[in-house]
């Protein structure tokens, strides 16, 4: 007997088709920003944003405002650092970061984050409408993607730069489609724009990884699909894209380019993560794959028993998800299918990292590679590919496809299934079989919700093929499917995702609240250095002082200068000799003018005195305050210099028994000065040096008296080849001396030094950056106006 052929189905389309569909995108996101309207602030103690990210936008909105001049250098942690070079500041150049001066730093913070989750559901639901996906597909793979675990759960780290990209995949595949398939010109300067906003994120890596997508891509559209047009016409689209990711490059030029230049003097220089343990470390292990369809399965910060150092994400997928994308894979447009499985499975090959053997191929052959680390961070290339297969799933359930009926009544079993195989704690006895030794614990621990969010997520399963079932058997009507699937699909991941949205209270009612201690530093005049001591985490966490104007010696910064590093004994936080000449000789903390130190409890430290304390800090730690029986001087004058192994300086200048800072300056044997030979160790210079004026980025110092021989400026803060100086209103020169400071050589009789900071990469980027940004503007108007012209004529 033959079946009758199914009807066609006219695909659902809401009146305001792009509207509703950003209706339906924002909702969950929405539901999540709740809190915020009660001024709530979304950062999560475990995150960046919370003790640090927060401090630096504070801090560079409050010199903005009282210089008028955006901060070029910071010099409020790790002696001094670029401000913009460095990119570990986050989003300093991003768009959003204008909102910072318009409104309250957090709530900037937490508008930025509701804005790209919305755009990362609408963009997507944008590229799988122009990739020819009904609406009921395209919004449902606009949620699948915007609320997949390793978007949602970016603000638990706070991790925007990264949340930003991902934004950005859509809307590159996007241009892309239209550039190169659709002959559209304004997918060139779109496309630009997106490679630019993913490089002023500024999250190098995910950016990296985007565009290596984003090629791939340009590929299939070039000779993947039937064209009639000849090789060199699609060649010649495929080189203008081209030249639009560099155009991107060109407007974000006043970020690369000082990015470029520091990166000689960052820790990267020397090294970092060169070693394939160390490039693979925090890939996705296997014990970690369950939780694409169970959610929270590995746990995560306190519950994760995984094996991984630690967990602050989620990389669940979607049990709905899943089913919906398995039956996408079946679209007819077969070279499509293969060419967006192809790349998913290469981005989840690399997300694994060494828990396969291909990352070892990856390893080695790809640029840059071996300066990273943390794989499972492409984890969001496999969502963005899932998702557009969830979305033609829900395209053929829409159409009442034969196969798709079939499917609708495998989810009811394999629901049926996982409820029962829960229910019984199959799913919490692989936890346990699984788990490291040493976090079985954790595991067994887990087995309780482990058991009910596999419940959950089979009885959501149920209920997309319940909904299928009706929709098949024209039980219900076309608007419930078009509304109920996205729906559904969108509250199995939002009950996954809605705990990592952790809120703290606003900062100034909570760890950012003034105390004595804060006011006691607040009315020290400038310049002044505070060590912050305590465990790893520090009385003030990270550079919670930086809010308040309080320069410190230490902080948290993943890309200070290299010097400033060999010069305490290592990079501070990697391991227990880090920082190790800092934390063993006072004498240090006097050549890098630390005034005074904060303590959690009492103690006796030479050389020091405690003037306040206990303070109640605004987190609830209690703080001592001691300072400096002598307040150490932030720039000293020095009769000689000498030259001596750049490996040498820092253990002979954590020596105790160096005769002082202010008799010889150590210079490494590529400074380029040659000072007079050294006979004996001379005795201190009668000049004195004395700040008058300080900002960042700009100090003014005067000698009195004046130095009677040559001799050296000593700045207790770091250099950078970005500073320059006037001795006397003429030109002088700015040297590294012992080993990171600033270091000014002067004539006899010089008196008045004026110290700036001036970058001429991110001065060139600028211009770079705006021609280029004339171009996309160009690339927008241009081609419509001859397109209208051509026609009248």
């Amino acid at each position: 007997m033959t079946a009758s052929p199914t009807p066609a189905i006219a695909p659902y389309t809401p009146r305001r088709p792009h509207l509703t569909a950003l209706g339906v995108v924002s909702l969950f996101i929405v539901i999540l920003a709740l809190p915020m309207f009660s001024g709530r602030w979304l950062a999560s103690p475990n995150g960046d944003q919370y003790s640090s990210g927060y401090a630096v936008k504070v801090w560079a909105k409050n010199t903005y405002q009282q210089t008028g001049r955006f901060p070029l250098w910071n010099p409020m942690i790790m002696e001094g650092l670029p401000h913009i070079d460095v990119v570990t500041h986050g989003d300093v150049l991003y768009p959003t970061s204008a909102l910072r001066l318009v409104m309250p730093v957090h709530q900037a913070m937490n508008l930025a984050f509701v804005i790209h989750y919305i755009l990362a559901g609408f963009l997507m639901y944008l590229f799988l409408r122009r990739l020819g996906t009904s609406w009921i597909g395209a919004v449902t793979g606009g949620i699948a993607y915007q609320l997949s675990g390793i978007l949602i759960s970016y603000v638990h780290p706070g991790h925007d730069g990264k949340l930003f990209v991902s934004t950005m995949l859509p809307l590159a595949f996007l241009a892309l489609l239209a550039a190169l398939r659709d002959k559209r010109p304004w997918g060139y300067p779109l496309l630009a724009i997106a490679v630019a906003l993913c490089l002023l994120s500024p999250h190098v890596q995910t950016t990296y990884y985007l565009l290596i997508a984003a090629a791939l891509f340009a590929v299939y559209l070039t000779f993947g699909q039937p064209s009639p047009d000849s090789v060199g016409q699609r060649v010649g689209r495929l080189a203008l894209t081209l030249v639009a990711v560099i155009v991107g490059f060109g407007i974000a030029m006043p970020q690369i380019l000082p990015f470029i230049q520091y990166i000689p003097h960052s820790p990267r220089a020397g090294g970092y993560a060169v070693d394939y343990q160390g490039t693979t470390s925090y890939g996705i292990p296997w014990n970690h794959v369950l939780e694409f369809i169970v959610a929270g399965f590995t746990g995560d910060t306190e519950t994760y028993w995984g094996s991984n150092p630690l967990k602050l994400h989620s990389e669940y997928l979607g049990l709905p998800v899943v089913a919906l994308a398995i039956l996408g894979l079946g679209d007819r447009r077969r070279r499509l299918v293969w060419w967006t499985a192809g790349i998913g499975l290469l981005f989840l090959l690399i997300a694994l990292g060494a828990s396969t053997p291909f990352y070892h191929l990856w390893w080695a052959v790809m640029p840059y590679v071996k300066k990273t680390r943390a794989p499972g961070m492409v984890f969001f290339v496999v969502a963005f590919c899932t998702a557009t297969f969830a979305a033609f799933g829900a395209d053929r359930l829409e159409r009442r496809d034969p196969v798709a009926a079939r499917h609708v009544r495998t989810w009811l079993i394999a629901a049926g299934a996982i409820a029962l195989l829960a229910l019984v704690g199959v799913f919490g006895q692989l936890a346990q079989s699984l788990a490291p030794a040493e976090r079985l614990a954790a595991a067994i621990a887990r087995g309780s919700f482990i058991r009910v969010s596999a419940l959950i997520g089979a009885t959501i399963l149920g209920g997309v093929a319940l909904l299928g079932w009706a929709w098949f058997n024209a039980r219900v009507p076309l608007r419930l499917l078009a509304f109920g699937l996205p729906l559904l699909v969108g509250a199995d991941l939002w009950r996954n995702g809605q705990h990592f949205w952790e809120y703290s209270p606003s900062p100034e009612n909570g760890l950012y609240r003034t105390d004595a201690l804060v006011q006691r530093l607040q009315t020290e005049p400038k310049p002044l250095r505070v060590f912050n001591l305590g465990d790893f985490y520090q009385v003030y966490p990270h550079n919670t002082l930086m809010a308040f104007g309080i320069p410190q010696v230490l902080g948290y910064q993943g890309s200070e200068l290299r010097y400033f590093d060999d010069l305490i004994g290592g990079r501070p936080g990697t391991g227990p000799d880090a920082a190790r000449y800092l934390l063993t000789s006072t004498r240090l903390w006097h050549l890098l003018a630390v005034g005074y130190v904060i303590l959690p409890d009492t103690s006796t430290l030479p050389g020091y005195h405690r003037i306040l304390g206990p303070v109640t800090t605004g987190d609830g730690r209690q703080a001592f305050l001691y300072e400096a029986d002598t307040i150490p001087p932030y720039a000293r004058v020095v009769p000689a210099a000498v030259k001596v192994d750049e490996q040498a300086i820092p253990p002979t200048l954590s020596d105790p028994r160096l005769l002082g800072y202010d008799r010889v300056v150590l210079f490494p044997p590529s400074a380029p000065i040659n000072p007079r030979p050294l006979t004996t160790v001379p005795l201190p210079s009668r000049s004195r040096a004395r700040v008058t004026a300080w900002q960042p980025g700009q100090m003014s110092i005067t000698l009195d008296p004046a130095p009677t021989e040559s001799s050296y400026v000593l700045i207790a803060e770091n250099w950078y080849l970005d500073w320059s100086v006037n001795v006397d209103g003429g030109p002088g020169q700015v040297l590294r001396g012992d080993n990171a400071l600033l270091t000014i050589p002067v004539a006899p009789g010089a008196r008045q030094l004026e110290l700036s900071y001036h970058s001429k990469a991110i001065a060139r980027g600028i211009v770079i950056g705006l021609m280029s940004l004339a171009v996309v503007l160009a690339g927008f108007i241009v081609p419509p106006v001859v397109e209208r012209r051509r026609r009248r004529a």
